[in-house]
């Protein structure tokens, strides 16, 4: 990949959409970040990186319609802090921290905020945020997967055979976990065309396995991006529905229905399709730029809604209309930045981002017509076992998630036994 980690993939990649969904539905109240002259702002763009100069635009043109927009705040200050404007990604912070949802810029959230991470306001204001979020760790060990190196991205569970199905970032294959803990590869690396693997999911009714698959880069040998879909009794590769060569972005996550349909997102387009269980190919359900890093993904309990996970909130999708909108919450929640997330009970559950938070599990309790968050609860954050942890899988009323994927760590060439460490998959009563 060509950026340092998966979070920062998804950042950089952002820089390819032209159109930002802009919805003001209840905006906030809060202090607005300060703009600064036409003039000036012109001759800063001309000096900073175009990718980095349309971020900035797409934030500031958000921040316009819902003024103290706590996500929108900390990536303008990621923005900003980036290209060496210290004072103004500090002020940008302590607008975001006066919003109290617990953010927090301390590594590894926000790589960008190493130039400033020793400056004393930085300093304070990391202390303020944690001394009102204290830790919470209530998951409990679940397994551990011994080949340290593996980078997990997405974990899935079959009920009827009771195994766990995870995918590889470093490795392009699926590894199957079965009940006394032992692994195995389902999939082995590069099989059928398998890139890097990511979202997975399991059909435990019609035995099917279904995984995102991305090139480790576009001259290599595995197929474009897409989702694969196994047959879980006999491993046969069924069908690859992919994107056509040459697309923009990249596959990330998927949801099933109880039909057998399937529903991914493409994270560098905002794009999101569905698939059929029964032949090749993906249909488009929401176009271009129309869900800004479009992520996590999952479908409300009647299937009526599918909700996605986007930069700066969680998008409400109606499948009947199509219609589609930022969900509404109270100023001290953020939605934004999640990876992996699950309905749960008239709840949504998420993983965040670890640009927006050294590590936390979020619950996001909706109103009935499932359009408002109506309060958050942190289920699990500041676990000193979190080492990116990006998504999970629901197994009754638990999500078994991995704590330390350590994505970030692919890159290197360092293969120490105490540089790499058992990949532990928790489980957390909801």
């Amino acid at each position: 990949m060509p950026c340092e980690s998966m979070a920062a993939t998804k950042r950089c990649l952002l820089a390819i959409l032209c159109v930002i969904l802009l919805v003001a539905f209840g905006c906030d109240h809060g202090s607005q970040v300060k703009h600064e002259p036409v003039r000036d702002q012109q001759k800063r763009n001309q000096e900073i990186p175009p990718a980095t100069a349309q971020e900035i635009k797409l934030l500031q043109e958000i921040l316009n319609e819902r003024p103290g927009d706590a996500a929108a705040l900390f990536n303008l200050a990621l923005d900003e802090a980036s290209i060496g404007e210290a004072d103004k990604a500090l002020d940008l912070l302590q607008q975001m921290a006066g919003a109290h949802t617990g953010m927090d810029p301390r590594e590894p959230a926000g790589r960008a905020f190493r130039t400033v991470s020793s400056d004393p306001r930085f300093v304070a204001l990391v202390r303020q945020i944690e001394k009102e979020n204290p830790p919470v760790i209530r998951s409990q060990s679940a397994f551990a997967i011994h080949e340290r190196d593996l980078a997990p991205e997405g974990i899935a569970y079959d009920p009827v055979e009771r195994n766990f199905y995870v995918s590889s970032v470093t490795k392009s294959k699926i590894v199957r976990v079965g009940p006394d803990g032992k692994a195995q590869d389902f999939k082995a690396p590069g099989q059928d065309g398998l890139g890097l693997t990511l979202g997975i999911k399991v059909d435990a009714k019609r035995r099917f396995l279904w995984v995102v698959s991305i090139a480790s880069h576009p001259e290599g040998g595995h197929s474009p991006s897409g989702v694969f879909q196994y047959d879980l009794k006999t491993g046969n590769l069924l069908f690859k529905h992919q994107l056509p060569p040459g697309s923009a972005g990249f596959l990330n996550d998927v949801a099933l229905n109880s039909i057998g349909e399937g529903f991914a997102t493409n994270t560098g387009t905002g794009e999101v399709f569905r698939m059929s269980s029964d032949h090749d190919g993906l249909e488009s359900l929401l176009p271009a730029n129309s869900i800004p890093q479009a992520n996590g993904i999952t479908l409300s309990t009647d299937e009526k809604v599918l909700f996605v996970a986007g930069w700066i909130g969680i998008i409400r999708v109606d499948l009947t209309t199509k219609q589609f909108f930022l969900l509404s919450k109270p100023r001290n929640v953020s939605d934004a930045g999640l990876d992996g997330m699950y309905f749960y009970k008239g709840s949504l559950v998420g993983i965040q981002n670890p640009d927006l938070h050294p590590g936390r599990v979020m619950r996001y309790y909706l109103n009935p017509a499932m359009d408002t968050i109506i309060r958050a609860q942190v289920l699990e954050a500041y676990n000193p076992s979190f080492d990116i942890p990006t998504t999970g899988t629901l197994v009754g009323d638990s999500l078994y998630f991995m704590a330390n994927t350590q994505i970030e760590k692919r890159d290197t060439k360092n293969t120490s036994q105490d540089f790499w460490q058992d990949i532990k998959v928790v489980k957390l009563n909801l």
